[in-house]
């Protein structure tokens, strides 16, 4: 057992000594473990308010080692229930909450990113041209909001923001609902809810 938690980073082992202390992956696993607490109780109010006013189901996230990881989830009213669950990873190039994370990155570091991470075509509407992601978060940081448009899963319509603090980003919001529910109306009825909703979460975090 000690050997499987050695080789995870959970545990380390001191060769002269022979005595185990604990690892850095414990360390990171408290500093996630963290942040999360502080963000979920800050939001989850707001995050209700968000999820009975629009009826689909409201994501919360935190960035962890280059994937968002679920923090909190919120069920839409409708039949269907998505998939998704707390503690679930993403990758940031196809996902709403990942996109919106990126393009408050530099040129440079998304670049970087990009290099070092493997682009899986998810779904046929999975941008895998670096350029094209590029430009696509360009296109995020100037209206403010992400969309994944079926990007990360079929027939998944998501979009996202970050929610700051101090102005570090200290998590990211979204609300993802069936394509077939999905109407121009709908879409401009999320965007000024979920920009409402990021207004009170960050007051309250800046407060």
């Amino acid at each position: 057992m000690l050997s499987t938690l050695c080789s995870i980073d959970f545990v380390k082992r001191d060769e002269e000594t022979k005595k185990y202390t604990l690892g850095t992956a414990l360390i990171r696993c408290g500093e996630t473990a963290r942040k999360s607490f502080n963000i979920v109780n800050v939001a989850e109010a707001v995050l209700e308010e968000l999820n009975d006013t629009i009826g689909e189901t409201v994501h919360l996230g935190i960035y962890e080692q280059d994937h968002v990881v679920y923090v909190k989830k919120l069920n839409g009213k409708g039949q269907i229930i998505l998939s998704s669950q707390v503690g679930h990873t993403l990758p940031l190039y196809c996902s709403a909450m990942g996109k919106a994370y990126l393009a408050e990155q530099s040129e440079e570091e998304i670049r970087q990113y990009l290099a070092r991470t493997k682009i899986e075509k998810r779904t046929e509407h999975t941008l895998t041209d670096p350029e094209e992601l590029i430009q696509d978060l360009r296109e995020v940081k100037q209206r403010g909001y992400a969309i994944d448009d079926q990007e990360n899963e079929k027939d998944i319509y998501c979009i996202a923001v970050v929610i700051k603090r101090n102005g570090k980003i200290e998590g990211m919001m979204s609300v993802s609902a069936p394509m077939f529910r999905i109407t121009e109306e709908k879409k401009q009825k999320i965007i000024a809810s979920i920009l409402e909703a990021r207004k009170k979460i960050e007051s309250k975090l800046n407060g």
